[in-house]
């Protein structure tokens, strides 16, 4: 006979969370579309990671704040006369990054995230043009975040093929730091990758707490 547990509790095979709580927003790097995965792909077949050359740099965006991580979803029900709604039909649009920036220098990063035109540089100097958006240009996002350095476990999110979306406000505040809002790395469907990582990958490494 079985027992049944007092608690309500489910029996078998269960696998509950762990008591591990995450604080504080990870790195954010991107890089031009075109350069090639650092793992491309690793040994379980995952494409993830920048590398810079010269070409093609990786850039690491400065004292970030407020990061969220969304997705765009169409839904569509499925509708019975009999019994009214069945079920809901779910596709994934896009993956995307928000946050706030309160470093804006140098130019040559800041004018990624405005959409403006590469910079001249002199000694002393760097202009850059603000022209119509280049619709072309797409993005690499990697975002780690290192949650216990004595046992180097980390965790990062990797998107495929990211563009800066949405109209940025630079709030320039009395008394107070620069900052940049509505920034928006919002990233498609990549086909050329497998299906499973259409969009992009997340891993996890902890060796202390990992089998």
């Amino acid at each position: 006979m079985t027992t049944i547990i007092a608690t309500g509790s489910a029996v078998g095979n269960v696998i509950s969370q762990e008591e591990l709580y995450l604080e504080g927003a990870p790195y954010i790097y991107f890089q031009d579309d075109r350069a090639t995965p650092l793992n491309n792909p690793d040994a379980q077949g995952y494409y993830w990671g920048l590398s810079g050359t010269t070409q093609y740099p990786v850039y690491l965006l400065g004292c970030i704040q407020d990061v969220s991580l969304t997705e765009g979803i169409t839904m569509n029900d499925v509708r019975c006369d009999t019994v009214g709604v069945k079920d809901t039909i779910m596709k994934r649009d896009y993956v995307e990054f928000q946050l706030t920036v309160l470093s804006q220098l140098p130019l040559a990063v800041l004018r990624h995230i405005m959409n403006w035109s590469p910079p001249s540089t002199g000694t002393g100097f760097e202009t850059v043009g603000i022209p119509q958006i280049n619709n072309s240009i797409h993005y690499k996002i990697y975002a780690p975040k290192i949650y216990d350095e004595s046992a180097a476990g980390w965790l990062m999110f990797y998107l495929h093929r990211a563009k800066m979306v949405d109209a940025k406000t630079l709030n320039m505040v009395y008394g107070g730091s620069w900052t940049l809002t509505g920034i928006k790395l919002r990233a498609y469907a990549a086909d050329s990758f497998p299906a499973n990582q259409l969009f992009g990958t997340v891993k996890r490494f902890d060796l202390a707490r990992l089998p």
